[in-house]
């Protein structure tokens, strides 16, 4: 006989997430993902004005606001054919890898790693060191993450205005230029932050740690003495003794819909559809299917642009607010593992080889996408020209459509606006984390994370950790929400 276990709500994530599943001989046979909260973002914009949207999408999301800001000023920019000067792209990158950087980092050090404080962890080698170094707010690398996460903060300050909800890109570029003076500061910051890597999470500089493209060159790392006593060489051994590399592991097809355009057009991150090949992204291709999502609709699937988020909260079947997208028809993940995979890095592909998509490689692709943003910032920063404009005037058009299509640092994150006698007729969005833990779709297909975890092994089913581990890895973004409270 099979038993019911409730997780509700799974804490430290962005929002609220509910986790049904039933086991039987500690095995999880049949697995239900609820996002528990509607929000209604894309019924609040109808009837607006087309830039409304560029105030309240940002406010979907408290850690990732930055990516809904381009992606809404991409959609804006589609919709209206504008060509944005090359000082934009080269400031609007900088924000946006910036918050990236700022989002895994954050995920590492404060919501993923200090899961090896379980009790059941306790008498295992590493138990000591993570409790000495990530015990929240009293570990040292903990506390000194808190502090340099700041210095991220201040330079997304110095260049958009603030965080969160800055309104410094639009769909013409961006509102400010930035002077010698500011450039000069931006590259002090970014170089002050660079000395944390080097001394906490890597234990080399990250220009040297980026030379590292293969299995063998990650062991000569981790052999070093600072390489194997830094925090990331201390997450290698976790994942060992663990098995990391054998939970989590998804069915492999990725989507990524590209991200970082400069001037000329090309992207540092390519877009592209992968499930053992690389296919060519179309955007045609996506589409929403609700059966199991608290919405009505006549549908079976909608594309984006035909979507609709209407409530329908005694929908029979349905268990979720999130919706399911579909690549042709396809579950897809997305996320840094899918950006890294779709562009061919060296060093994860060698390691997705060998572990395909599991927790363990989930993570090495959230700091090493993140070492590789931290180089660009510095790059870009370096290419703007503080005597060139940032800002195009435009035309508002009255019928029109636009689609607005990133990476935010969770994966693929879509927006699709239609606007119809000067006003936004319809608005959708499709999230990372809807891509990731979407529910069954009308043909009865598992969303990606429903799929990792079916057939799941618990040891404890008073204490399992092994699930945490695995939506963790996703770092899932439900809404916007309060992390911590002190009360007195």
């Amino acid at each position: 006989m099979s038993k019911k276990i409730i997780l509700s709500p799974l804490n430290r994530i962005e929002g609220d997430l509910k986790i049904v599943i039933d086991i039987k001989d500690k095995t999880i046979i049949d697995v239900r993902l609820s996002g528990t909260m509607f929000r209604g973002f894309e019924i609040i914009l109808e009837g607006r004005e087309p830039l409304d949207a560029l105030v309240f999408t940002p406010r979907i999301c408290g850690i990732c606001n930055v990516s809904h800001s381009v992606a809404s000023a991409e959609a804006l920019r589609n919709a209206f054919h504008i060509n944005i000067p090359p000082n934009a792209y080269y400031i609007i990158n900088t924000i946006q890898a910036c918050e990236t950087v700022l989002s895994h980092l954050t995920h590492f050090y404060l919501y993923f790693i200090i899961d090896f404080l379980n009790k059941k962890y306790e008498k295992k080698a590493f138990y000591k060191e993570v409790k000495k170094r990530f015990y929240p707010l009293k570990g040292v690398s903990y506390a000194e993450f808190i502090n340099k996460r700041r210095k991220l903060m201040e330079l997304i300050g110095l260049i958009a205005g603030k965080w969160p909800n800055t309104l410094a890109i639009q769909p013409g570029g961006v509102t400010s230029s930035l002077s010698h003076g500011d450039i000069i500061r931006a590259l002090g910051v970014i170089e002050e932050f660079k000395i944390f890597i080097e001394n906490k999470l890597l234990g080399c500089p990250p220009e040297e740690w980026l030379k590292n493209k293969s299995i063998k060159d990650i062991e000569k790392w981790l052999a070093t003495r600072k390489g194997g006593n830094s925090d990331f060489g201390l997450f290698f051994k976790i994942a060992q003794e663990v098995g990391l590399e054998k939970l989590g592991i998804s069915g492999g097809k990725f989507l990524c819909f590209g991200a970082y355009k400069e001037p000329d057009g090309k992207k540092l991150f390519r877009e592209g559809y992968y499930d053992g090949k690389l296919h060519p992204f179309d955007p045609e291709k996506i589409v929403e299917y609700i059966e199991f999502s608290w919405y009505e609709d006549i549908k079976k699937a909608r594309q984006p642009f035909e979507g609709t988020t209407y409530p329908s909260v005694d929908k029979i079947k349905a268990y979720s607010w999130i919706k399911a997208p579909r690549y042709d028809d396809n579950v897809v993940e997305v996320g840094p593992i899918a950006r890294l995979v779709v562009n061919k890095i060296p060093l994860i592909m060698d390691y997705f080889k060998k572990y395909k998509s599991s927790v363990f490689v989930r993570i090495l692709a959230r700091i090493y996408e993140s070492i590789i943003l931290l180089q660009k910032m510095e790059t870009w920063l370096k290419s703007i020209n503080p005597e060139e404009p940032v800002y195009r005037s435009f035309e508002i058009l009255s019928e029109t459509t636009g689609m607005g299509l990133t990476e935010a640092p969770r994966g693929a994150l879509g927006h699709w606006i239609c606007i119809e006698e000067g006003v936004i007729k319809k608005y959708q969005i499709i999230t990372p984390t809807t891509w990731n833990f979407s529910p069954r779709d009308s043909y009865g297909r598992l969303g990606v994370v429903e799929q990792t975890l079916l057939g799941l092994e618990i040891d404890d089913e008073e204490n399992p950790v092994e699930i945490e581990h695995i939506v963790r890895s996703f770092d899932p973004c439900m809404v916007c929400s309060v992390h911590a409270v002190k009360v007195k």
